[in-house]
């Protein structure tokens, strides 16, 4: 009967990757969270990377994020590409109504959540759960299970850096920064601007990132380098040149030192009988930007923690979250239907 309502689906909506898993089949979407309208029409073109490939290459088109730090901030297009992964993933056009379970910022505001609400239901949820990040990704990793264990995990996303202590299989303490793997990409672009008189595109800069991106090292190390395309300001000519660790490390000094500091504030938010049992557990780094080379040395300098790369797939949250609603079990009737969404901040006992 389920089945034939659709099978139980997990969504990590993240402002530039939306992640789907669906029970029995596991992740079957890792697609840009991105949608293309017209201007002229306002009719959605495309949506993932079809709508990423056409930045830029027509006045007609724009690109929509539906959310931004971790929130929807376009309703309806948060819907429409909500109910195009379901009912594409679920091969049911039009019928398909899962129990959905979502994850969200440890600190998402009432406004956001009244708003993840609407699109998801009307989406085609028939119950909708959701779970704060650092939950999510703690149990995809394995971090807690019944039990004292005690878990720190900082998701470090595109545009959210959540830090959460988990203890007990519950949400002890929680800190939530609107920094990001973008707000490194836009201070590459600033440099380069500046300093150059080019501008680049986000993709250009993130290219950068990810080519020659790391966090200062104390010491003398072997720079390396790479070369970026952009537009000169007042000419308006194409032009080429490049960039070093260096150049890069320098533009990056900033928001990375903000990313360090939310942990550091989460951290502070625990009890003394707690904050002294993290020393012997340490940092667990989730997301896309906590691959940045040295991060994990940066941290560990500044925190006196041990930090490490739990998860180097992404994927971590949106496997957690399908296990804390397959661990909350199935509701009593085909009829009930949830008004409301159902914010977990403890892991259910399976």
């Amino acid at each position: 009967m389920w089945d034939y309502a659709g099978r139980d689906t997990a969504i990590d909506f993240g402002s530039a990757t939306v992640r789907m898993h669906v029970r029995g089949r596991g992740v079957v979407c890792r697609e840009p969270s991105l949608l293309a309208r017209s201007r002229r029409s306002g009719r959605i073109l495309a949506l993932g990377v079809p709508a990423q490939q056409m930045a830029g290459r027509s006045p007609d088109v724009r690109l929509v994020r539906p959310i931004r730090e971790g929130a929807p901030t376009e309703t309806d297009e948060a819907e429409y590409l909500m109910r195009h992964l379901v009912r594409t993933h679920h091969r049911r056009h039009y019928m398909a109504r899962p129990r959905l379970v979502m994850t969200v910022p440890s600190g998402l505001s009432s406004v956001h959540y009244r708003a993840l609400q609407f699109s998801a239901y009307q989406a085609g949820a028939r119950r909708l759960t959701l779970v704060p990040t650092p939950i999510a990704a703690a149990a995809g990793m394995g971090l807690i299970e019944s039990g004292p264990e005690i878990a720190v995990v900082a998701d470090i996303g595109a545009e959210v850096t959540d830090v959460g202590v988990i203890a007990f299989g519950g949400l002890v303490t929680s800190h939530t920064a609107h920094v990001g793997g973008t707000t490194l990409d836009r201070a590459i672009a600033a440099l380069v601007r500046r300093e150059h008189g080019v501008a680049l595109s986000p993709a250009a800069a993130e290219a950068a990132k990810i080519a020659v991106g790391a966090v200062p090292r104390i010491g003398r190390h072997p720079a390396r380098q790479t070369s970026v395309e952009g537009r000169e300001v007042v000419s308006g000519l194409p032009r080429r040149l490049v960039l070093t660790t260096t150049d890069v490390q320098r533009a990056i000094e900033g928001p990375v030192a903000r990313i360090v500091e939310a942990i550091r504030t989460g951290l502070g938010g625990c009890s003394p009988e707690i904050s002294g049992e993290l020393l012997s557990v340490g940092v667990t780094l989730t997301g896309g930007s906590a691959r940045l080379p040295g991060l994990d040395r940066l941290i560990r300098e500044r925190t006196g923690l041990d930090a490490w790369l739990g998860d180097d797939t992404g994927d971590a949250a949106v496997i957690g979250a399908a296990g804390v609603l397959r661990a909350a079990g199935s509701p009593p009737s085909t009829r009930d239907i949830t008004p409301h969404p159902q914010p977990l901040t403890t892991v259910p006992q399976s």
